[in-house]
């Protein structure tokens, strides 16, 4: 428990900035609506954030972006293992091959978490941004990947945090039952598909990055369902990055 009360412009500025990273372009509307807030409070933050650099004002009627300032926020931020960093380029090297945006996640707690995307590099990407993006084991490529391919007892452990974290009212060995078949034809095709009902118009394909036995990293391709890619290539063209990714990791520890 905090000593103090929290400071609420701060919330409301956070909370505008949130939505702002999720769009190209914001409309005051839209963002008091996204954080519940009234159109006169937002614009109050939104001319506050563009003396202060972190916003650009469009031409009349459009709406507001974000500058390049905004990544000086992250700067100091080291959290995230130095693989991540260096597998951008060859991330983007598969988007540049295939034009579909492609992303890395990595598992934090009882999600996969967004760690790396080409969507600003694809010519076909659907939405603005999936950064920080959480995505659950159970139902999506990158999650269904991580459980086929991590341990045993990892995903055991992992269906266990699902149930006490109430995520599911399944009970662990319910969860087990329920994925055994999915997760089986996933390891004999090699890679993970979204499931199907969670977006009409697009799915993911998912594979993993290994070092060593252990799963590190998952990486992904998602396109259109109606644009009917040689998805054979598609999962060629993430494997040979998914290798290059851990010849990186590979070649750093040697350095260490």
């Amino acid at each position: 428990m905090a000593s103090f009360s929290s400071v609420r412009s701060i919330e409301r500025t956070l909370a505008v900035l949130v939505l702002m990273n999720r769009r190209p372009i914001s409309r005051v509307k839209e963002l008091a609506e996204g954080a519940g807030l009234s159109p006169a409070t937002v614009v109050r933050i939104l001319e506050t954030l563009v003396e202060l650099g972190y916003v650009r004002k469009q031409a009349r009627m459009t709406g507001y972006t974000l500058t390049e300032k905004v990544n000086e926020l992250s700067a100091g931020y080291h959290g995230l293992p130095t693989f991540v960093d260096q597998a951008k380029p060859v991330l983007v090297e598969l988007t540049h091959h295939l034009l579909w945006p492609a992303a890395l996640s990595t598992l934090d707690g009882t999600d996969m978490v967004v760690r790396l995307s080409t969507i600003p590099n694809s010519p076909l990407a659907h939405t603005h941004s999936t950064l920080q993006k959480r995505l659950d084991l159970l139902t999506r490529a990158h999650g269904r990947a991580y459980l086929a391919f991590c341990s045993a007892q990892e995903r055991r452990r992992l269906y266990s945090a699902l149930h006490e974290s109430q995520i599911t009212l399944l009970s662990p060995e319910e969860i087990e039952t329920q994925m055994a078949g999915i997760l089986h034809r996933v390891r004999e095709l090699g890679y993970a598909e979204r499931d199907h009902e969670i977006d009409p118009q697009t799915t993911t394909i998912a594979m993993p990055v290994r070092h060593g036995k252990d799963v590190i990293a998952v990486i992904g391709i998602t396109f259109f369902r109606g644009s009917n890619p040689k998805v054979p290539l598609l999962v060629k063209a993430l494997q040979v990055t998914a290798t290059n990714i851990e010849g990186l990791i590979k070649r750093e520890d040697s350095d260490l």
